[in-house]
């Protein structure tokens, strides 16, 4: 608008000029008078293209301090909401950080905490057996059966403190083969607590979904299934490297490895069942040493060797557990029964010192599976007339073998492919033959009926374990157990001839 009246102003001057008389007519002082006018206008204009100028760049500035204060409003507004989606984020990170991990797979379901201090695992084991015997096994019964139906927790709190509880529901009499702690706060030394397996017997210390056959051979039999107590254990390594701290009642990661316990003592193949309490002050010790010394040498082939020693020694004194009769390994016969006693009413039980002496070896290369232990057990009967001091044994060698390439192991076998029949896989087969054998001391006799318990078992092994996946199994194996003794007037019991199969879930 201002611009318009200036140049409104310029073209009233120029009509002013053309309405004057004609300039050639006019004197000298007219002409003079007509320049100085001129001069003015070229004045005004430039004056006026300066003010036109200087307008143009004023008028934005203008707006802009027009605006400001909601200029100012509106980024006032936006700092604000910047903060508070930073105030935001900062709970949400921090929520996070505090937030369980939720993890289920084979490996069973894990619920951990964020910072990976605390964790609860769940887990689960069944097992579903059939056994069939041969005719000439009398006496036997063909069965179907539910070895075990375990759930169980497991896991650590404050990262050192581990813990187990497994109840086995198809168990009967002994519900809850597992409850311990493990504070395990460096590989050299961690201490358990509680109900687990002492560490005796090889084969005894494999995981119960594990082994190569249903069931353990005969040097098992004469070490304890489980007890209560309390043992030191850890692990060290000779080459340099770092040993791993491992929870539980054995170490097969380790280069050297040692377990130390004190138990109330449970007896040949037996368990402490629904917690009872210990019936005396006398406590069994047990001790062990296992060694991998191939291991970390750059001897791959070698690597998976171990040997080791075990033993223990008690002096029970209690008539009130009498001896756990023994049984044939996969047909479960009794053989051996300490209450068929040649006095009618009497208990046979021990009384005096006990000792058990286990050396052990396994060899796992490639595909290639051995494992071998031999006892020597010692301990005194009573029948509250005399004692007598039995001295028994036993001893076993197997070998294994997987046809489809995977490795071989102590623990279970992991199939490269799982089992999908449409897509071409098979899973993992694995065959194996073990030889075992178990001699009872004759002065055994002097309490019990030859007649009706043998005084040696040997039995002869051969299965194969279909490995579907790292949880399914499917075990299938032929037992044939010969006797010295055990029948009337002096003969030998007739041979076992058995055949079982398993379908076993883990996970």
């Amino acid at each position: 608008m201002k611009n318009f009246k200036l140049t409104l102003l310029s073209s009233a001057i120029y009509v002013a000029l053309l309405s004057v008389p004609n300039v050639q007519a006019a004197n000298h002082a007219e002409l003079t008078k007509t320049e100085a006018l001129e001069r003015r206008i070229r004045d005004l204009e430039s004056r006026l293209e300066k003010l036109d100028a200087a307008t143009t760049l004023k008028q934005p500035v203008a707006n802009t301090v027009q605006a400001a204060p909601e200029i100012k409003k509106l980024s006032n507004d936006v700092h604000l909401l910047q903060r508070k989606l930073e105030v935001q984020e900062e709970v949400v990170d921090a929520n996070a950080k505090k937030a369980p991990i939720l993890e289920a797979g084979e490996g069973g379901f894990k619920i951990s905490s964020a910072d990976k201090k605390h964790q609860v695992r769940i887990r689960g084991a069944v097992q579903a057996d059939n056994r069939t015997y041969s005719e000439d096994s009398s006496g036997l019964t063909d069965s179907f059966d539910l070895k075990q139906a375990r759930v169980w927790l497991e896991g650590y709190v404050f990262k050192d403190i581990a813990f187990k509880i497994m109840p086995d529901f198809a168990a009967s009499g002994n519900i809850l083969p597992d409850a311990y702690l493990d504070y395990a706060y460096h590989p050299a030394a961690s201490l358990l607590v509680g109900k687990f397996k002492p560490a005796l017997s090889l084969e005894r210390l494999q995981g119960d979904s594990d082994g190569t056959f249903l069931e353990r051979a005969f040097p098992t039999y004469l070490a304890s299934n489980r007890d209560v107590g309390v043992q030191l254990h850890g692990a060290f390594d000779l080459t340099g490297h770092t040993a791993e701290k491992v929870v539980g009642p054995i170490d097969t990661k380790n280069q050297l490895t040692y377990q130390f316990g004190v138990f109330n003592g449970a007896g040949d193949d037996g368990s402490a069942n629904n917690n009872a309490k210990d019936t005396d002050d006398n406590k069994e010790f047990v001790g062990r040493v296992f060694a991998h010394p191939f291991q970390h040498t750059g001897y791959s082939w070698l690597e998976g060797f171990g040997l080791g020693v075990a033993g223990s020694y008690a002096k029970p004194t209690s008539a009130n557990q009498p001896l756990k009769q023994l049984q044939t390994p996969i047909g479960r016969n009794p053989y051996l029964d300490y209450t068929k006693t040649l006095t009618a009413g009497s208990i046979v039980f021990a009384n005096g010192e006990s000792t058990r002496v286990y050396p052990q070896a396994y060899w796992y290369s490639g595909p290639f599976g051995a494992m071998a232990e031999y006892v020597v057990s010692t301990q005194h009967l009573s029948n509250n007339v005399k004692t007598i001091k039995q001295t028994n044994t036993a001893w076993q060698v197997l070998g294994s073998y997987v046809v489809t390439g995977e490795d071989n192991s102590f623990g279970s076998i992991k199939p490269i492919t799982p089992f999908s029949p449409l897509d071409g896989k098979w899973g993992a087969l694995q065959l194996a033959a073990r030889y075992s054998q178990l001699d009872v001391d004759n002065d055994t006799f002097e309490f019990i009926d030859s007649n009706k318990s043998a005084n040696q078992a040997r039995a002869w092994t051969v299965g194969a374990n279909w490995y579907l996946n790292n949880n399914a199994l499917i075990r299938a194996d032929y037992e044939q157990v010969s006797f010295d003794g055990g029948a009337a007037k002096g003969g030998s019991r007739p041979t076992e001839q058995v055949f079982a199969t398993r379908f076993q879930l883990s996970f």
